[in-house]
């Protein structure tokens, strides 16, 4: 069971180095291109971070509603 977990916990932490270089190389191509810094990985955290604050919103509305 431990290297099962230790199995997916490599795989997440490869496939989320593998995002966050790719997001930089293109934050890199962006300010090449254009001359402008913007930060890729912030505006993707930031979005994610959001849509999670939806749901988790909207699923604690719903236990508080079915408890009236």
């Amino acid at each position: 069971m431990e290297e099962k977990l230790k199995e997916i916990y490599e795989k997440a932490t490869d496939l989320f180095f593998g995002l966050t270089q790719k997001m930089d190389d293109l934050s890199e191509k962006i300010f090449e291109e254009t001359g402008k810094k913007i930060n890729i990985k912030l505006i993707v955290l930031g979005v994610v971070l959001a849509i999670f604050v939806i749901i988790f919103v909207k699923s604690f509305l719903g236990w508080l509603w079915t408890l009236l």
